[in-house]
C-alpha cells in the first residue's frame, strides 16, 4: 500500500510539471507551429513555381487583386525581381474575392456552401442576402421568436469567440427580420395577436386572414406572389449575365423567355386590377407572345439551322412549362413551415395553461411554466433548422437554376507571411 501510494503521488506530480512546462512553453510551441506553416506554403509555392535556364531562374505566376498592384509592385521593385502584370482576360480562371458590404458579408458563407462565382459572373451574395432573410422570417414566423433569437445573438456574442462574431451578427439581424416579419404575419409565441386587444393601426399591416370571400389564404399568395417575384429577378440576371459574357446576340433566348414571362405576369395584372381593358391586355399577349417566340424559336442559336432551333425552343417550352410552375410552388413551404410553427407554438401553449387550470395554483403554474418553456424552446430549434435548410433549397435550387448560376469559380487564397 505504501508504494501504491508513492507511485499515485509521482503520477501526479508528473501530471503538475507536465501541465507547468505546456504552459511555460505554449507560447514557444505556438511559434514553431506558425514558422513550419509558412515554410509549407512557401514550399508549395516553390514546387508549383517553373525553374529555367537550368535552375538558375524560376518563371511563378500568380492573381492579386487590382487594389493590391501597386504594393505588389513597389515590392518587386525594391527586391530587384523582373516582372510582368496585366489584367485577367475571359476565360482564364482567375481566383475570385468577394467585396462587398458589412451587410452583404454576413451571408459570403452561403456563397461559399454552394460556389464561389466564375470570374465572369456576377456575384449572387447581394441578391441571396435580403432574399435569404426574407425566407428565414417567413418560415419562422412569429415576433416571439424573433426576439429570443435577438437576445441568443447578443448573448453568444459575448461568450463566443471574436472569430464568431460575424455569425452571431447574423443570428441577430436574422432575428430583427424575424421580428417585423413575425409582426406582419401577426404571431407572437403562437399566440393569434390579430384576436387579442392591439392598436387597430398596428392590425391594418398583419396579413392575416382570407382573401375576400375567396378560400384563398393571404400568406399562402404572399408566398406565391414572393417566389414569382424571386424567379423573374432570377431570369432577369441570367439574361443580363449571358449578355455579359457571351454577347446579346448570344442571350437573345433568355431575354425571349424574361420578356415573355415577366410580360405576361404584368399584362395579367393589370388585366386583373382593370387598369387596361381586356381587348387592350389580348392585343399585349398576342405581341408579347409574338416577340418572345422569336427569340425563343428562332434566333436561340445563331450558328445552329432554324429548324435545329424550333426544335429546341419546343424543348425548352416544355422544361420551362414544367419546371417553372414546380419552381413558383416551391416557395409554398414557406408559408407551410410558418404556419406549422405557430400551430405548435399555439398547441403548446394550449397544453400548459389546461395543466394549469387541472393541477391547481400552486403547482399548475409550475407545471405551466416547464411546459411553456420546454415547448417553446423545442419550436425555436426546429423553427430554426427549417427556416434555414429550407430558404438555402429555394436559394441554391430555384433561384441559382433560373439564374444560371454555376458556382465553379475558385477563391482567391493569397500567398502570405503567417504571424503569431
Amino acid at each position: 500500500m505504501k508504494r501504491k501510494k508513492t507511485v499515485e503521488q509521482q503520477i501526479v506530480q508528473s501530471n503538475e510539471d507536465l501541465a507547468a512546462f505546456c504552459c511555460a512553453n505554449y507560447s514557444t510551441l505556438k511559434y514553431c507551429c506558425t514558422l513550419l506553416e509558412g515554410e509549407i506554403d512557401l514550399l508549395k509555392v516553390k514546387l508549383n513555381s517553373q525553374p529555367m535556364a537550368d535552375g538558375a531562374v524560376v518563371l511563378l505566376e500568380g492573381w492579386i487583386p487590382e487594389d493590391c498592384e501597386t504594393q505588389v509592385a513597389s515590392f518587386l521593385e525594391h527586391s530587384g525581381t523582373y516582372y510582368e502584370m496585366r489584367d485577367a482576360k475571359k476565360g482564364e480562371e482567375a481566383p475570385i474575392k468577394l467585396k462587398n458590404n458589412v451587410f452583404v458579408r454576413m451571408y459570403e458563407v452561403l456563397t461559399k456552401m454552394y460556389g464561389m462565382p466564375d470570374y465572369a459572373e456576377f456575384d449572387p451574395t447581394p441578391l441571396i442576402a435580403p432574399f435569404f432573410t426574407l425566407f428565414f422570417a417567413f418560415c419562422m414566423g412569429d415576433a416571439g421568436y424573433g426576439l429570443a433569437l435577438i437576445a441568443l445573438g447578443f448573448f453568444l456574442k459575448r461568450k463566443m469567440a471574436k472569430s464568431m462574431a460575424g455569425m452571431m451578427n447574423l443570428v441577430i439581424t436574422l432575428g430583427i427580420a424575424t421580428t417585423l416579419f413575425g409582426t406582419v404575419l401577426g404571431t407572437f409565441f403562437g399566440v393569434s395577436l390579430f384576436d387579442i386587444n392591439v392598436p387597430a393601426w398596428l392590425k391594418q399591416f398583419m396579413v392575416v386572414g382570407k382573401v375576400g370571400d375567396t378560400g384563398y389564404d393571404k400568406q399562402m399568395l404572399l408566398a406565391l406572389l414572393i417566389g414569382v417575384v424571386h424567379i423573374c429577378i432570377a431570369m432577369t440576371i441570367k439574361a443580363i449575365s449571358q449578355s455579359v459574357r457571351y454577347g446579346f446576340k448570344e442571350s437573345l433566348s433568355a431575354w425571349g423567355w424574361l420578356l415573355l414571362v415577366v410580360g405576361f405576369i404584368c399584362t395579367g395584372g393589370l388585366s386583373f386590377l382593370e387598369v387596361i381593358s381586356e381587348d387592350v391586355s389580348m392585343w399585349a399577349f398576342i405581341v408579347i407572345g409574338g416577340i418572345s417566340a422569336i427569340g425563343i424559336y428562332l434566333l436561340n442559336n445563331l450558328h445552329r439551322n432554324v429548324l435545329l432551333n424550333i426544335g429546341a425552343g419546343v424543348w425548352d417550352t416544355h422544361n420551362m412549362a414544367t419546371g417553372l410552375m414546380g419552381d413558383i410552388l416551391s416557395y409554398i413551404r414557406l408559408y407551410a413551415l410558418g404556419l406549422a410553427g405557430g400551430m405548435l407554438g399555439g398547441v403548446f401553449n394550449q397544453l400548459a395553461f389546461m395543466v394549469n387550470d387541472a393541477a391547481g395554483p400552486a403547482l399548475g403554474w409550475l407545471f405551466c411554466g416547464l411546459i411553456l418553456i420546454f415547448g417553446h424552446t423545442l419550436n425555436i430549434a426546429m423553427s430554426c433548422l427549417s427556416a434555414f435548410v429550407h430558404p438555402l433549397r429555394l436559394t441554391f435550387v430555384e433561384y441559382f437554376k433560373n439564374s444560371g448560376y454555376e458556382g465553379k469559380g475558385e477563391m482567391y487564397k493569397p500567398f502570405t507571411t503567417i504571424e503569431s
